[in-house]
C-alpha cells in the first residue's frame, strides 16, 4: 500500500485547496510519465509454455510476449495526459487522487533502487497504480474517451471501456466523434486500404452492434459482389503472378488486415486454426457506418439501423418492420397521406356514432342540394383524385426501376422473407440474394408460406450469390433456378423441410460451392449434379435408394475439393471394391465426411467448430449402449477422470504395459482373431492400392457401422491425412499399430470398441499434437484434461 501524503495531514481541514486546473493537471501527469518512463524492470518470465494459456491469448505465439507491465502503466499516464490535453471545460478537484498516483509512483521508484528488490511488491504495487489511474479515467467524459484505435483496442479490458460500449445513439451526437486524434488515425488507415478491401469493411456496417460474423458468410458475401476477383491488371500478369495474386486477395489477408489495423477483432479459435469468426467495435461501427451512409452502401437510419426503403442506395436490407413497406402490394403513400388516411375515418365514425336518424336522413338530403350548388369544387376534387392516381402509378414505375437495378439484397432481420413475385421478379441485375439466416446460431426462426416468388429466379440472370440458409417451408425448389446461368454459390444448408433438388441445378456450370447440410429430408438429387464441372465444394450429398446421382456419378466433378456424405442406406459399403475405385477418382479431393444413418446430417461447422443440437442429440443416442456397459468394464479402471477420460499428468509407460497385459489376458482369442483379419485385409490393400493414393487432408467418419476400417484406409494410401475425425459406430480398432499415421490433430468421439492406451497410440501417430477424446472407455491412461483434450507443448501447423 502507498504511504500517505503529509502534506494533507498537516493540512487544515477547515482551509480546501484550490482546485486543479488543466494546464497543473497535464504538468504534473508529464511529470510522472517522465519519470516512470526512465525506469527499468524486467517482469520475471514464466518458467515453461502454456498451450491453453496460448490460445486465450489470441494472436499471441508464446506467452514470453506478454507485455512488460511497467510500460502498461507508462502508456496509461501518456493516455490521460493527451486526454486532459484536449478538455477545455474540465475544471474539478483532482488534488488528492494525483497526490495518490505521485505517491505510488514514489514507492514503485524506491523499491526499484533497492538491491535484490522484491519483484512480487513491485508488481502488486504496480497492479495499485494501474487500478488509481483507471479510477481517474472515469471522471473523464465519455466523448473523450475514444483518443485513438489503438488505445480504445487496448482499453477493452477496462472499466471504462463499459462506459464507451453503453453511448447513446452516437450516430446523432454531432460533437462525440470531433477528437482530431481519433478520427485523423481512423482516416489514415481506411484511406490505406483500396477500394476493393473498403468495401469488403462496409459489409460490417449492417450487422447489429456486436455481432458476431462468420468468415464463411463474408468469404461468399465478398465473391458473390466480385471484391475477391483481379483487375484487368492483374489479369495480365496472372500467369507470373497467380500466387501473389491469390495470396493478396485471399480472405484470410484481407481479415488479418483489418484486425491489424483495428477495424475488427477475432472471436473464437478451434483446435488452433485460423480465426473463423469476427466483430467489430462498438466505436468502430459509428465510424463505418457513417462512411457506408456516404458512399450510399445502403441506407441507415439516425440510430445506425439498416433500413429497407427504396431508392436511397443500389443496395438494399429486409428488416423486421410494421406498417406500410415498399414491398407491399400497394405502393406505399407519402407521410402526409398516410397520416390522413389514417385520421380522416376515424372522424367520420365519431361524428356518426353521435347523430341519430333523423339528423342523418336531413343531413344526406342537403349533401344532395350542396351537390348540385359546388358541381365546380366536386370537378377540382376528381381532378385533385385523377392526378393522385398518376402520382401512385408514377411512383410503381419509379419502385419497378430502382429495383431493376439493385445489386445487393441482404436479409438482417426480417422473419418471413416470402416476397411478392411481380415485385421479386424486376431484380433483373442482382448480384447478391441472401434471404436466409445469417446468424451462427438458430434463435431466429425463419420461415415462408409460400415459395411461387421464387418462380421470379427465372430473371436474375447475373446473380452470384443465392442464400436461403435457415428458412423453413421450402419442400421443393422451381425449375426457374435452373435460369441462373452465372450462380457460384448456392447456400441450401438448414432448409430443414427440402425434400428434393430440382434436375434443372445441372444448368449451373458456373457453380463452385453447393450447401445442402442440414437438410433432413433430402432424398432425391437428379444425377444431373454431376454436370457441374466447376463444382469444388458439395456439402450433404445424399446416397439413399430414392436418390438417382450415385458416388459414380460424382466422380466426373474433377475440381471436387471438399465432400461431406450422408449415407440413408444399409446396403452401401465404402469397404466395396467399387467404393474404393471411386474414392480414388477425387483426385482433387482434400476433405472428406462420411455419416451413415440417423446421425447422417450432422456436420460439425468448419467455422465455428461446434454441433447443432440435433447432431449432439443424435451423438448422444450412439452412445448409449456406451453409457451402459461402462459398469461391465471390469478390466479398464479410470485414470485420473470420469469413465477413463484421463489426467493432466502422464502415466509411467511400466504402469500402463502392465495394465495392457492384464486386460489382454482376458480377451486374447477374440484379439488374435482381430489382428489376424486386420493383417490379412491390410496386405491385400497394400497390393492392390500400390499406385494409388489419395491427396486427402482431412477424413471424418460419423457412425461407421462396420468393426473393421476400410482395407484402403491405410497411412500408405494417405500419406497428406492430417486431421482424422471418428465419432460414433462400431468401429472396432484404429489399424495395425505398426503403420505409423502422419495424422496431427485426431478426434475420438463415442467410440465403445476401440482398446488402445496411450502409448500404443503415440507408436500409431508419432506427429500426434492434438487429441480429443469423449466418452471412449477403452481408450486408456491418455494424459487429457477433464474436457478429453490433450495438447502438444509444439502447436500444431494449420
Amino acid at each position: 500500500m502507498s504511504s500517505p501524503n503529509p502534506k494533507h495531514q498537516s493540512s487544515s481541514p477547515e482551509i480546501d485547496p484550490p482546485p486543479l486546473t488543466i494546464h497543473e493537471i497535464v504538468t504534473r501527469l508529464d511529470n510522472l510519465h517522465k519519470k516512470l518512463s526512465h525506469a527499468k524492470y524486467e517482469p520475471e518470465k514464466p518458467s515453461k509454455l502454456d498451450p491453453q494459456q496460448d490460445e486465450k491469448d489470441g494472436d499471441s505465439k508464446s506467452t514470453t510476449n506478454k507485455p512488460n507491465p511497467l510500460d502498461k502503466a507508462c502508456n496509461e499516464l501518456k493516455y490521460l495526459k493527451s486526454a486532459f490535453e484536449k478538455l477545455k471545460i474540465f475544471e474539478t478537484d483532482l488534488s488528492k487522487p494525483l497526490d495518490t498516483l505521485e505517491d505510488n509512483v514514489k514507492d514503485i521508484l524506491n523499491d526499484l533502487d533497492l538491491k535484490g528488490y522484491a519483484k512480487e511488491l513491485i508488481e502488486r504495487n504496480l497492479n495499485v497504480l494501474r487500478a488509481n489511474i483507471t479510477k481517474v479515467k472515469a471522471q473523464i467524459p465519455l466523448q473523450h474517451q475514444a483518443s485513438s484505435i489503438s488505445e480504445s483496442r487496448y482499453l477493452q479490458t477496462t472499466n471504462t471501456s463499459k462506459d464507451v460500449r453503453t453511448l447513446l445513439d452516437p450516430y446523432r451526437a454531432d460533437g462525440i466523434f470531433e477528437s482530431k486524434t481519433f478520427l485523423k488515425e481512423f482516416e489514415d488507415h481506411y484511406s490505406d486500404l483500396d477500394v476493393r478491401h473498403k468495401l469488403c469493411l462496409l459489409c460490417f456496417a449492417i450487422f447489429p452492434e456486436n455481432a458476431v460474423v462468420k468468415k464463411r458468410l463474408l468469404r461468399f458475401w465478398w465473391e458473390g459482389e466480385k471484391l475477391l476477383s483481379e483487375t484487368k491488371e492483374e489479369k495480365k500478369e496472372k500467369e507470373k503472378l497467380m500466387s501473389e495474386i491469390k495470396e493478396k486477395w485471399s480472405v484470410n489477408k484481407i481479415l488479418e488486415k483489418f484486425v491489424e489495423k483495428g477495424f475488427v477483432e477475432p472471436v473464437t479459435k478451434r483446435s488452433r486454426s485460423q480465426f473463423t469468426s469476427y466483430k467489430m467495435h462498438p466505436i468502430i461501427r459509428c465510424l463505418v457506418i457513417r462512411l457506408a451512409q456516404k458512399a450510399k452502401f445502403f441506407h441507415f437510419d439516425p440510430k445506425g439501423y439498416p433500413d429497407q426503403n427504396f431508392f436511397k442506395s443500389k443496395k438494399l436490407c429486409l428488416v423486421k418492420s410494421e406498417g406500410y413497406s415498399w414491398w407491399s402490394k400497394d405502393v406505399p403513400p407519402t407521410a402526409e397521406e398516410g397520416e390522413n388516411q389514417k385520421q380522416e375515418p376515424e372522424k367520420e365514425k365519431e361524428k356518426q356514432k353521435q347523430k341519430p336518424e333523423k339528423e342523418k336522413e336531413k343531413e344526406n338530403e342537403e349533401k344532395e342540394k350542396e351537390k348540385q350548388k359546388h358541381k365546380p369544387e366536386n370537378e377540382k376534387k376528381e381532378k385533385e383524385k385523377e392526378k393522385k392516381e398518376n402520382d401512385t402509378v408514377k411512383r410503381e414505375k419509379e419502385r419497378v426501376k430502382y429495383l431493376e437495378n439493385l445489386q445487393t439484397l441482404f436479409n438482417v432481420s426480417k422473419q418471413f422473407p416470402d416476397l411478392r413475385e411481380e415485385l421479386f421478379s424486376k431484380m433483373k441485375n442482382i448480384g447478391v440474394l441472401y434471404l436466409g439466416r445469417w446468424e451462427p446460431t438458430t434463435q431466429r426462426h425463419m420461415e415462408v408460406e409460400k415459395t411461387e416468388f421464387l418462380e421470379g429466379l427465372e430473371k436474375m440472370g447475373r446473380l452470384l450469390f443465392f442464400s436461403l440458409q435457415g428458412i423453413s417451408g421450402i419442400s421443393k425448389l422451381p425449375k426457374s433456378l435452373g435460369k441462373l446461368y452465372n450462380l457460384r454459390i448456392l447456400d441450401l444448408r438448414a432448409c430443414h423441410n427440402l425434400e428434393e433438388l430440382p434436375k434443372e441445378v445441372g444448368s449451373l456450370k458456373k457453380l463452385t460451392h453447393l450447401d445442402l447440410s442440414e437438410c433432413y429430408l433430402l432424398e432425391k438429387i437428379p444425377k444431373d449434379l454431376s454436370n457441374l464441372s466447376n463444382l469444388k465444394v458439395l456439402k450433404g450429398f445424399v446416397i439413399s435408394k430414392n436418390s438417382k446421382c450415385t458416388l459414380k456419378h460424382l466422380t466426373k466433378l474433377s475440381n471436387l475439393v471438399k465432400l461431406s456424405i450422408n449415407v440413408n442406406r444399409k446396403d452401401f459399403s465404402i469397404n466395396a471394391h467399387e467404393t474404393e475405385t471411386h474414392f480414388f477418382k477425387f483426385t482433387m479431393l482434400r476433405k472428406l465426411k462420411i455419416a451413415w444413418g440417423a446421425v447422417a446430417e450432422e456436420d460439425e461447422d468448419e467455422e465455428t467448430g461446434q454441433t447443432s443440437k440435433t447432431q449432439e442429440s443424435q451423438a448422444q443416442k450412439s452412445s448409449a449402449r456406451i453409457r451402459k456397459a461402462i459398469g461391465k468394464l471390469k478390466n479398464i479402471r479410470p485414470w485420473g477422470g470420469v469413465h477413463g477420460e484421463g489426467s493432466s499428468k502422464s502415466v509411467p509407460e511400466s504402469k500402463v504395459a502392465d495394465s495392457t497385459a492384464k486386460s489382454g489376458e482376458v480377451d486374447d482369442n477374440r484379439d488374435a482373431k482381430k489382428q489376424a483379419s486386420v493383417a490379412t485385409a491390410s496386405k491385400d490393400a497394400d497390393n492392390k492400392n500400390e499406385n494409388h493414393q489419395m491427396k486427402l487432408e482431412k477424413l471424418d467418419l460419423q457412425c461407421y457401422p462396420e468393426r473393421e476400417l476400410p482395407t484402403w484406409l491405410v497411412p500408405k494410401n494417405l500419406k497428406s491425412l492430417e486431421r482424422l475425425y471418428i465419432k460414433g459406430g462400431e468401429l472396432s480398432n484404429l489399424g495395425e499399430i505398426h503403420k505409423q499415421w502422419n495424422v496431427k490433430i485426431l478426434r475420438l468421439k463415442y467410440l465403445l470398441d476401440i482398446k488402445i492406451n496411450w502409448k500404443e497410440l503415440q507408436l500409431q501417430f508419432p506427429e500426434l499434437q492434438y487429441l480429443e477424446k469423449v466418452n471412449c472407455p477403452q481408450i486408456a491412461f491418455c494424459p487429457c484434461d477433464a474436457s478429453g483434450v490433450w495438447v502438444s507443448k509444439q502447436p500444431p501447423t494449420n
